[in-house]
């Protein structure tokens, strides 16, 4: 039987490499899609510019721009190096090849930029530069705001992407070596007994995590060293915070941490949401260090934390207050939240689970709090007591370890 041809998915995460596009887009300002050998897209557009977005619209423009990125696609394929280059509406692309085991498997397509001055010289035209788009005022505007940087700035960009790619593609071999170590690629493979093909499983889940977490965090690393050189303190910061956010999503396998755990992470989250809304939000945690030890069900505070935030994107200032007290033998948390929106009768519904909700939920902390330390044990909300508007939310934690 012929062996079935490769595709990018054997190699990587789709939703990943989504996710690593959009970070990518996002810190970098360029624009980016993964295409297969065909052409054909495998993750969403990240980052188009208006400009672009408004020109495929136009008959004729986006046949001519799907021509470019075949073109400069098919000259990557054939040197297997990244290729720079210029399209037909006066923009600087690049196609990043994706080839394993010698086989070209696709391009990252990235660019939508203007080049400010060209140290290196001019770029290859795909196709001749075409201009009657200007007649156009909206698209002429549009191209005007593109924005323009250096071809240093894109050739680092560049040697980064597909460095990291390589790396990605590399890992991607080593799990699907680990397939074929633990028999999931063979058709005729059988496991011996449910308790082997569990084993087996797990196995396999923990060799592809572990490469996800390589991969993510190397990435994280690198954004954060070219937000240290161009002097983007404020997304640095953003960079380090969700890296230490997700190394305690991903890194902790049981349900029991530490009150100062979950303290990190909550505080993690708030400085980034703070970081996108500014003085929208403001938040305090006032819980002393010498509580922090204490025994705290792992991610209890992150749908407390996400309710008291919900209206800051709308642009709605919002001020949390995360308190702790003694009463008898347990340590009292409190989430104190001004979000006026947020009516008690609502709150209490989702408690209950009336709400059908994904992810962690209010409901959700509750039951891992009297699962863990008893039915006396869970969430209360209630009035502020200190009679302003707003809604509090508390629960208990045993001081005594056991």
């Amino acid at each position: 039987m012929l062996k079935e041809s490769k595709k990018i998915s054997d190699y990587l995460d789709i939703s990943f490499l989504q996710m690593l596009q959009d970070n990518c887009s996002k810190a970098m300002g360029l624009a980016f899609v993964t295409v297969d050998y065909r052409g054909c897209p495998i993750t969403h557009y990240s980052g188009f510019t208006p400009y672009c977005q408004l020109g495929r619209k136009q008959q004729g423009f986006f046949e001519m721009c799907k021509q470019c990125d075949a073109h400069g696609g098919l000259q990557a394929a054939i040197t297997g190096e990244p290729y720079i280059y210029r399209c037909h509406a006066g923009l600087v692309d690049f196609a990043l090849p994706l080839i394993c085991d010698g086989i070209y498997m696709g391009s990252l397509m990235g660019g939508q930029i203007r080049l400010n001055r060209e140290e290196k010289g001019e770029l290859e035209r795909i196709l001749p530069v075409e201009t009657d788009w200007r007649k156009d005022k909206a698209l002429d505007e549009a191209y005007n705001e593109t924005q323009m940087v250096s071809y240093e700035k894109v050739k680092s960009a560049v040697t980064l992407l597909h460095d990291v790619i390589l790396l990605m593609m590399q890992n991607g071999e080593q799990t699907g070596q680990a397939l074929e170590k633990v028999g999931m690629n063979s058709i005729d493979w059988k496991p011996a007994s449910n308790i082997e093909f569990s084993f087996q499983r797990n196995e396999l889940a923990d060799v592809k995590h572990q490469g996800k977490l390589r991969y993510f965090f190397f990435v994280m690393n690198i954004i954060s060293q070219l937000a240290f050189q161009e002097k983007a303190a404020k997304t640095e910061a953003v960079a380090y915070d969700f890296a230490d956010v997700m190394r305690y999503v991903t890194e902790t396998d049981h349900e029991i941490s530490t009150l100062g755990e979950e303290l990190n992470y909550v505080n993690a989250l708030l400085r980034i949401q703070k970081a996108w809304m500014g003085e929208a939000l403001c938040f305090h945690i006032s819980v002393p260090k010498e509580y922090w030890g204490i025994n705290c069900p792992y991610m209890v505070l992150e749908p407390l934390i996400g309710l008291a935030v919900q209206g800051c994107e709308a642009g709605e200032a919002h001020e949390i207050e995360i308190l702790a007290g003694e009463e008898q033998e347990d340590l009292v948390i409190q989430v104190v939240s001004d979000n006026e929106k947020m009516m008690l009768e609502e709150l209490n519904a989702k408690l209950s689970g009336s709400f059908q909700e994904e992810g962690f939920s209010l409901r959700d902390s509750d039951r891992g709090l009297k699962r863990i330390f008893g039915k006396q044990y869970g969430i209360s909300v209630g009035s502020r007591a200190d009679g302003q508007t707003g809604y509090m939310i508390c629960f208990r934690l045993p001081q005594k370890k056991g």
